[in-house]
């Protein structure tokens, strides 16, 4: 009996012994670095072609409507602009112009303009009308600008049309059912803006639509730049080739007069001094009897030709889809659309 118990003892140890062993082998293992782990990479999402070519189509519906309502914004808000000018043209710039004062100092102006005159320079009715066209900005276009900027209203139009395709675009994933990742890969294949510059810059629909500033795009500064250059500048002073025009017709005539009525104030430059003070008095006495009888014509005409530069500025600032506030959506929306239809769907299917 005591043989058998001492047997079992000794098994027992040994027994202990190997499973001491098993127990710190695994603990061994545990402080060596476990085996990477592989995950296995997501299996490809097919697109079909025709799913592609409805997108596109959307794409292009969402541009055609966007570009639409834009440009009832723009002419919303230049309708507004217009307003104003008119309204400042009339309270300030034609009392202004027809003022007994302002007219005999334009008249003195021409007389000095006539007497500097050298050929080959700006001849007087020139300068005079540089000088209107300045006058005309200074007390019309610069204040209104502070209410109603045409830059501002182009950059407020161009967000208006991105924001109309940006909406309709962000109900693709769940309306396809596709990965919004997948979408916005499709998005870089369509360019927005192509600017032919050295060297050539450009901005997808994916960029246009997801940028927060479009200002920060330098294929959006670099476009804007070759719509300044179209007319000028997008600012109210934008048609000064318009008003140059106009202000000649208006400066010509009022030209003529002077040359009825201003040899008594050409005597009083020359003159000077005491005598010429005496000579212009009596001129000053003519002239505003003439003025007062001419006035209301005069005004009556610059009234017309005022409204016929504003009707050449509309059509520089709002009409015209190159140089005016709807330029920059005129180049993206044409970019888009046409791209529409030139994207090859059988490689946008399998990402």
């Amino acid at each position: 009996m005591l043989m058998i118990g001492l047997a079992k003892r000794v098994i027992s140890q040994a027994g202990f012994r190997r499973v001491l062993s098993v127990f710190i082998i695994a603990l061994s293992g545990c402080s060596s670095v476990p085996a990477p782990v592989v995950i296995a990479t997501a299996p490809l999402h097919y697109i079909p072609a025709e799913t592609w070519q409805s997108i596109d189509e959307q794409i292009l519906s969402a541009s055609v409507s966007a570009r639409k309502k834009s440009r009832t914004y723009a002419r919303t808000a230049m309708a507004n602009w217009r307003r104003q000018v008119q309204q400042r043209t009339e309270d300030v710039f034609i009392p202004w112009y027809s003022s007994y004062w302002t007219q005999q100092w334009m008249a003195s102006r021409v007389t000095w303009y006539k007497m500097q005159y050298v050929e080959g320079e700006p001849t007087p009715e020139e300068r005079l009308s540089s000088y209107l066209q300045q006058q005309f900005y200074e007390q019309v276009l610069e204040p209104v600008s502070n209410f109603v900027d045409p830059r501002t209203v182009m950059e407020e139009t161009t967000a208006v049309y991105l924001q109309a395709v940006k909406i309709r675009v962000d109900q693709f994933p769940s309306e396809y059912r596709i990965p919004v990742a997948e979408l916005n890969r499709h998005l870089e294949f369509i360019p927005a803006i192509v600017v032919q510059a050295m060297p050539l810059q450009d901005a997808s629909l994916y960029d246009v639509l997801q940028i927060t500033d479009l200002a920060e795009l330098p294929a959006y500064q670099t476009l804007l730049a070759q719509i300044d250059a179209v007319n000028g500048d997008i600012s109210p002073g934008s048609s000064k080739d318009n008003l140059n025009r106009v202000t000649r017709r208006a400066v010509t005539k009022l030209v003529e007069q002077m040359e009825l009525r201003s040899g008594a104030s050409i005597a009083a430059l020359i003159a000077g001094g005491h005598l010429g003070v005496f000579i212009s008095m009596g001129a000053a006495t003519w002239s505003a009897t003439e003025h007062k009888n001419d006035k209301s014509t005069m005004e009556a005409q610059l009234r017309n030709n005022l409204d016929k530069m504003l009707d050449l500025m509309w059509q520089d600032l709002v009409e015209d889809t190159h140089g005016g506030v709807t330029a920059a959506v005129h180049h993206i929306s044409k970019q888009i659309e046409y791209s529409v239809f030139t994207l090859d769907p059988a490689g946008s299917g399998l990402f």
